[in-house]
């Protein structure tokens, strides 16, 4: 089996198993992804994690809804983002993480040198008793 298959297919088993009563199980509406990533904008690797999952998850995955929780999206790296990925919302304060959390089904954590975000891993396990997983 290719990586991308496999990624592919956990994915997809990862988010139908968010619950059998809940409007995804049933197919009322699109699956909706919250993606921790982008870690910082000091060099073009650390910015290049997020398009490429988003890049990834918009060739593999396009009926899902991704919302973006940035670390730091400085330098430019929003307007990049957003012009390539219009459809991708970006979570820019409290009031959005606090949709965000109520609203998606599953956490996707970008690509790092290890749990970068590990806190917010487990505070979304936490609230929303949600299934999580790394890219």
């Amino acid at each position: 089996m290719k990586r991308r298959d496999f990624l592919h297919s956990t994915l997809l088993a990862s988010i139908a198993a968010c619950g059998s009563g809940s409007a995804l199980a049933v197919g009322a509406r699109a699956p909706r992804i919250l993606l921790r990533s982008s870690w910082q904008t000091v060099n073009i690797g650390d910015i290049a994690h997020t398009p490429g999952v988003l890049a990834i998850l918009e060739k593999h995955y396009p009926e899902a809804e991704v919302r973006l929780w940035p670390s730091n999206i400085g330098n430019g790296v929003e307007s990049l983002l957003q012009s390539r990925f219009p459809k991708v919302k970006i979570v820019k304060d409290a009031e959005d993480l606090k949709a965000a959390f109520a609203e998606c089904d599953f956490l996707l954590h970008g690509s790092g040198p290890s749990l970068v975000a590990e806190k917010d891993v487990v505070r979304w396990s936490k609230e929303t008793e949600k299934p999580y997983g790394r890219s």
